[in-house]
């Protein structure tokens, strides 16, 4: 049985005033600049696969078996989101929406309040406007424009990185080393990583499996430095259930954490890494940005094409069979397939094609691929996704679903 509960998914923010009442504001470390809303591309949200708690917004708990609007009858637009057991978006405006299970605070409405079914917003410190936002097990981070990183949800094992080992229902600023500035931030299973201004990775929460890459054992509720190679300058970074992804500079890429099912792209299977490692990719390829899900990696190249490695129990790495690899294969993409993006669930694949057109691959069992059917993709193939464009695209490590963003939905 593939476990249904706690998922992850991209694709972020919404354009809609809707509203949650709130009782815990953030106190801000110092006063934040004015911010500016980030640029971002926007369009309407679209959901499918499972949906336990009404994480896909669309006013119940209904799974659904192809793509459906999310809180479609008020208008819902967002440039970007991720999914589990709940919801996180964000509109172009920087404000961030969620919904779902809300029980330890993940909403970020100010309440412990389980199961919104439709979009609530989150209770953002005063003036702050939010860069992107990811979604961990019942917790979310997020970075604002400003290069200050947030927290909200449960935070028993350090995993809001505010110095406190407990839940809290809004926002919290996470303990930044001073000085430093956030680009962008990830979030596995019991913590998250953030990349600064200058090319360095942060991690904070559990470290079972060496998810803090600092070379110990013990978790933290306040940021440590990840210990990359000298010289490293990372540009991208993504986050699995347990395990943890880097793009350098140069094309490259690191990994650290749980290695169970090769996930790590070494050449070798089992145990964990406490530090970084160099990910074994094919001569002469660059790649540009990476996804994780449970225990499988994907790589997004320079040349648009896509690299998988890791668990392959349900086709998700794309290459027509169910064999585990412990380093870096192509995909099998349709021939004239040029990729701009990539997305990984649980146990299933996505990607955007330059044209606009979205392709799936793995666990079908929730009807991920959108297809309404449930026979896994051991090899990829399209989405119908109802729209003469898509944008974007998002999932997570712990996703049995999928979601998009497109420029409009034809019915």
């Amino acid at each position: 049985m593939k476990a249904a509960a706690a998922r992850t998914l991209l694709v972020t923010v919404l354009a809609t005033a809707l509203t949650g009442p709130v009782t815990t504001a953030a106190a801000a470390p110092r006063s934040p600049t004015r911010p500016q809303a980030p640029a971002a591309v926007q369009g309407r949200v679209l959901g499918w696969g499972l949906n336990e708690f009404g994480e896909l917004g669309t006013g119940d708990a209904t799974d659904r078996t192809s793509p459906d609007r999310v809180n479609g009858r008020f208008g819902l637009r967002a440039s970007s989101a991720r999914v589990g057991d709940f919801l996180i978006t964000m509109n172009a405006s920087g404000q961030v929406f969620t919904c779902g299970k809300g029980a330890e605070g993940e909403l970020g409405t100010g309440k412990f309040t389980d199961h919104a079914w439709r979009p609530v917003k989150v209770r953002l410190p005063r003036g702050v406007r939010v860069r992107s936002a990811r979604e961990g097990v019942h917790f979310a981070v997020a970075v604002t424009t400003s290069g200050q990183v947030l927290a909200w949800g449960a935070g028993g094992v350090g995993q809001l990185g505010n110095g406190h080992r407990v839940n809290r229902n809004a926002p919290v600023y996470v303990k930044l080393p001073r000085g430093v500035k956030v680009t962008a931030v990830s979030a596995f299973n019991d913590g998250a990583i953030a990349l600064t201004s200058t090319g360095r990775v942060l991690a904070w929460g559990y470290n079972f499996s060496g998810e803090l890459g600092d070379g110990k054992k013990a978790s933290t509720d306040t940021p440590v430095w990840v210990l990359l190679p000298k010289h490293a300058k990372v540009t991208s970074i993504a986050a699995g259930v347990d395990h943890l992804l880097a793009v350098t500079s140069t094309g490259g890429m690191l990994a650290w954490g749980d290695n169970s099912d090769g996930q790590l792209g070494t050449g070798r299977t089992g145990g964990v890494s406490r530090v970084p490692v160099r990910v074994d990719l094919p001569r002469r390829i660059k790649v540009v940005s990476a996804s994780a899900g449970q225990s499988h990696s994907l790589a997004l190249t320079s040349a648009g094409k896509v690299l998988a490695w890791g668990d392959n129990s349900q086709g998700q790495l794309g290459t027509g069979k169910r064999q585990a690899r412990n380093v870096p294969v192509f995909v099998h993409l349709p021939a004239v397939a040029h990729i701009t993006s990539i997305a990984a669930g649980q146990y299933h694949s996505l990607a955007l094609t330059r044209g606009g057109k979205m392709i799936g691959w793995g666990d079908d069992g929730f009807a991920q691929m959108g297809d309404g059917g449930f026979n896994d993709f051991l090899t990829p193939g399209p989405i119908a996704v109802p729209t003469n464009k898509v944008l974007a695209i998002g999932a997570g490590p712990m996703a049995d679903d999928s979601v998009a963003i497109v420029d409009q939905f034809i019915d």
